[in-house]
């Protein structure tokens, strides 16, 4: 069974059904391993400083995935944490209004890219 956390500062606005629905739909569509997934929006500050962590540079960029799959983290019950999925919300909303969409096709984008990630690891 695939577990989606969402985490978000209540002033995102985001549609946290849209993003299980999307996630979970995605996640079947690749036969991805079952386990726990994280998905974080942050503000630009964070983003950056989790990009020099992960990524080694010093950039907000809009999506960092960060496969697991390793079983290194249980949760109670067993649940292995797969990946986790950093969205920069400042991000989406600068996608948002240069790409004339909603919220939620950019967050679905970004989704989109981030399970194509994990796929090609965790495949």
């Amino acid at each position: 069974m695939l577990r989606i956390d969402v985490s978000a500062d209540p002033r995102y606005k985001i549609d946290r059904r849209f993003i299980r629905k999307f996630l979970k739909d995605g996640w079947e569509k690749r036969s991805l391993p079952t386990g726990t997934v994280s998905v974080a929006f942050v503000g630009s500050r964070k983003a950056r400083e989790l990009a020099k962590k992960y990524l080694h540079d010093d950039t907000a960029h809009p999506v960092i995935t960060v496969p697991h799959g390793t079983g290194r983290e249980s949760f109670p019950g067993g649940d292995t944490l797969v990946g986790e999925i950093i969205i920069c919300f400042s991000q989406v909303v600068i996608f948002a209004a240069e790409q004339d969409k909603e919220i939620n096709t950019v967050i679905s984008q970004f989704l989109d890219h981030a399970m194509t990630v994990l796929s090609n690891v965790l495949s």
